[in-house]
C-alpha cells in the first residue's frame, strides 16, 4: 500500500498547490483510490498535509467519508435503535432539534465542531416558550455525542464533532434520606393496606415506582420470603413490564413487609377485590385493561407508570399527614424511598457488589454513590470514632496546660 502524501505545485490553475494521497484498495479494480485537495496558498496546503499525516498516523480512514445528509443519518440511526420507547422519544426530539437548526440538506460531514457548539448554545424548548433547563441541554448533548460516535463506528465520519463540546454542568439537588422512624410514620399515615404494601415494596426492597406498581402476587415467594423482579411480555389483558436495567433480580423481603402483604392478601380475598397486581384493586385493574387495549389499538408505547395516576399527589398528602418534611434544599419523592433503602443497605452491607445486584444497578459506579453519602449520623459516628481512638492512648493532657504559653 502506498502511504505517501504528496505536495505539488500546479501553475496552470488558480489554486496552485495540491495535496494528493492514496486511499484503500478498490476491490473492483485492485488499485488504491486516489484523492486530492487544492489550495491557493502553500502554507494552507502544508497545514492540510500535516493534518492528514496525523490522522493516518492515528489509524483513521484514508478514504473520504461517505456523502450522506444529516437527515438520512438521523433516519438510519433511529431505525437501528434497540432501546425502550421513552428513550426512542428522547432521541427523536434530539433529531428534530438537529434538523430544525441545520436543515434537511446539510451533509453530515458539514456539521463542524464550531457549528455543533453553536447548536448546543442555541437550544430552546421545542414549544418555543420559556428557557431550556440545564439538564435537558445536557441530555441533548449526550444524545448527539452518542449518535455521532455511531457515525464514526459506521465509518461515515472520521471523528465525532460533538466530542469536545461542553455545556454547563448539571447541579443536582440532594435528596432527603427517610429514616426508619419516618418510614413507620408514613405507614401509619397510609390510608389503606394497599398503600402500606406499596411503600413497603419501595422502602424495604428498593423497587422503583414502575416496578412497585407492576409487581404481581405471583412474583412473591412466601416460603422463601422473596420478591422476583423480572421482565414480562404484554398479553391481551395485561400490559408488558420492562425493567430499567433489563436484568431480573430477586430480593429477600423483611418480615414486616411479609406481614403487610399477607394482611393485604387476606383482605382482598375477603372483600373480593383481588387483582393480579398487588397494588391495584379489581376496579383499578379493569381500568388498566381498557387503557391497555387503547394503547395496543393505537400502537402507542406503554410505560410502567401508566398503571396508576396521581401517585405523587397522594404520596405528598400522606407525607403531610405523617408530619414528614424534607431538609431544606433536598428533594422528597417516591424515588426517595428506593434511595433510602439502598442507603440502608450501603450503611450495613460492606460488599458494594451485593448492593448493586439487589438495587438492580447496571453500573457499580451508581451504587458507590450511596457508600459516599454523608449525613449527620455518619458525621457523629466519625467524631465518636476519633474519640474512641484518643481514649485508647496512654497520654493524658493536663486541663488548661495548652493555654500556658499564651497567658503566662
Amino acid at each position: 500500500m502506498i502511504t505517501k502524501i504528496g505536495l505539488y505545485r500546479n501553475p496552470r490553475k488558480k489554486k496552485t498547490w495540491v495535496v494528493r494521497w492514496f486511499g484503500e484498495y478498490d476491490l473492483a479494480t485492485g488499485k488504491q483510490k486516489r484523492y486530492s485537495k487544492s489550495f491557493k496558498k502553500k502554507r494552507d496546503a502544508e497545514a492540510f498535509k500535516l493534518q492528514k499525516e496525523v490522522e493516518f498516523g492515528e489509524g483513521q480512514r484514508r478514504d473520504k467519508p461517505e456523502e450522506i445528509t444529516l437527515k438520512d443519518f438521523c433516519r438510519s440511526y433511529m431505525e437501528c435503535l434497540t432501546v425502550k420507547p421513552e428513550t426512542v422519544k428522547l432521541y427523536d426530539n434530539t433529531n428534530r432539534r438537529l434538523l430544525n437548526y441545520f436543515g434537511d440538506r446539510i451533509l453530515l460531514r458539514q456539521v463542524t465542531a464550531l457549528t455543533a457548539e453553536r447548536f448546543i448554545a442555541s437550544l430552546k424548548p421545542l414549544s418555543g416558550k420559556g428557557e431550556l433547563s440545564t439538564s435537558t441541554r445536557h441530555r441533548v448533548l449526550r444524545n448527539c455525542r452518542t449518535m455521532f460516535n455511531k457515525a464514526v463506528a459506521w465509518e461515515i465520519l472520521n471523528r465525532n464533532t460533538f466530542a469536545n463540546v461542553s455545556t454547563v454542568k448539571v447541579v443536582t439537588r440532594g435528596w432527603h434520606y427517610m429514616t426508619p422512624l419516618e418510614y413507620k410514620r408514613l405507614l401509619n399515615a397510609a390510608p389503606s393496606l394497599r398503600w402500606q404494601a406499596f411503600y413497603a415494596l419501595c422502602y424495604t426492597v428498593a423497587l422503583r415506582l414502575g416496578e412497585a406498581l407492576s409487581i404481581l402476587w405471583t412474583d412473591i415467594d412466601y416460603e422463601k420470603r422473596q420478591v422476583k423482579v423480572q421482565n414480562r411480555p404484554g398479553t391481551a389483558t395485561m400490559p408488558p413490564f420492562e425493567i430499567k436495567d433489563k436484568d431480573s433480580r430477586i430480593v429477600d423481603l423483611p418480615q414486616q413487609s411479609i406481614d403487610i402483604l399477607e394482611d393485604l392478601y387476606t383482605y382482598c380475598k375477603a372483600t373480593q377485590t383481588k387483582s393480579p397486581y398487588i397494588v391495584l384493586d379489581k376496579e383499578q385493574y379493569e381500568r388498566v385493561k381498557v387503557k391497555w387495549q387503547r394503547y395496543r389499538k393505537g400502537r402507542r408505547a406503554w410505560k410502567n407508570q401508566n398503571l396508576l395516576n396521581n401517585v405523587l399527589t397522594n404520596f405528598k398528602r400522606h407525607l403531610k399527614k405523617a408530619g414528614i418534611k424534607p431538609e431544606e434544599g433536598r428533594t422528597l419523592s417516591v424515588q426517595t424511598l428506593r434511595k433510602s433503602c439502598i442507603q440502608n443497605w450501603a450503611n450495613n452491607i460492606t460488599n458494594p457488589e451485593v448492593v448493586r445486584v439487589l438495587a438492580g444497578h447496571s453500573d457499580l459506579k451508581t451504587t458507590m454513590q450511596y457508600y459516599c453519602q454523608i449525613d449527620s449520623d455518619q458525621r457523629a459516628k466519625a467524631a465518636a470514632a476519633i474519640d474512641n481512638l484518643l481514649k485508647q492512648t496512654d497520654a493524658r493532657m493536663t486541663p488548661g496546660a495548652h493555654f500556658g504559653k499564651y497567658f503566662d
